[in-house]
């Protein structure tokens, strides 16, 4: 007997170091249960304690964890996953299938105005500063270009066609017009082919509303031999104060009471003198001829 316990006591002393290394273990589980569990709440209603235990897991003490492990903390989540746009930054050619027909630009930017071509349906439209083309917003107005807001970057519309994907479905491009009361150019007489009668409250109404205006036909700048020559209009609408005053698609304004329309600004400035003249005189071009329009202002 003596025999087979020596034989075997290598067997026994295992054994005793298996359950001495277990009880360590459970002592070391118990110390940092204890030391990054949460603290207990104030003492409820025994039926409340109940169902708050079984509806609320118990949390950890992420930060009494971080201190007795030497693990750094995780980093905060954060709403935005990717940086935020540069809207400051020089814009690229847009996306949009869209391209630039022409611009009248105006010392106030709120004044200027652009007609782009939306390739996807070959329709034209006018813009202002504000206004929206497709998903994007219109920031400003420059001679050769309309930078724009789409998708958080700043783009330029000019006179090649955007690069970029499929022209997403057609948005609004233009600020909602408020039809008046009474349309343009309803007191408006023609004497003959070249001499008309207008109501001095049509022209206050039309100098008022240019946004109107520009809605009613399409304006480009018009040029000859390299130089600007004045404004062509086309697209006129048949109800336009345009078609009342006896302007035709593809005539090009070149004088206004003798003032040469050869840029915005001065297109512009001529509006304003506008106002307190009692007689208007349009010179302009059609298919290759000069004519000379007047109207009296009464």
């Amino acid at each position: 007997m003596e025999l087979v316990i020596r034989k075997y006591f290598w067997a026994v002393n295992l054994c005793f170091v298996a359950l001495a290394s277990l009880v360590a273990a459970k002592t070391v589980n118990l110390f940092f249960e204890a030391a990054i569990a949460p603290a207990p709440s104030a003492p409820a209603a025994r039926g409340s304690a109940r169902s708050a235990t079984s509806e609320a897991p118990a949390t950890l003490d992420l930060a009494k964890l971080s201190q007795m492990t030497g693990l750094p903390l995780p980093a905060p989540e954060t709403e935005e996953d990717g940086p935020k746009p540069d809207m400051s930054a020089e814009p690229v050619r847009t996306s949009l299938r869209v391209k630039l027909l022409g611009t009248l630009v105006s010392t106030a930017p709120g004044w200027s105005i652009a007609s782009i071509l939306d390739l996807g349906n070959q329709k034209s439209s006018t813009l202002m500063v504000g206004d929206r083309v497709q998903s994007a917003e219109v920031l400003s107005i420059q001679r050769d270009r309309v930078i724009i807001a789409n998708n958080g970057r700043r783009e330029f519309i000019g006179a090649e066609a955007g690069d970029g994907a499929p022209p997403p479905p057609p948005i609004a491009t233009t600020r909602p017009v408020t039809e008046p009361a009474q349309p343009y150019g309803a007191g408006i007489k023609a004497l003959d082919e070249n001499n008309y009668e207008i109501p001095r409250g049509e022209v206050d109404r039309a100098l008022a509303n240019l946004n109107d205006l520009a809605m009613q036909a399409r304006i480009v700048p018009a040029f000859k031999d390299g130089q600007a020559e004045g404004f062509k209009l086309f697209s006129i609408r048949p109800d336009s104060l345009y078609s009342k005053i006896g302007i035709v698609n593809g005539d090009v304004i070149k004088r206004i009471n003798g003032f040469e329309m050869n840029s915005p600004e001065k297109a512009l400035e001529i509006y304003t003198k506008l106002k307190d003249t009692n007689r208007i005189d349009i010179e302009l071009d059609r298919n290759g001829s000069t004519l000379r329009k007047t109207y009296n202002v009464r």
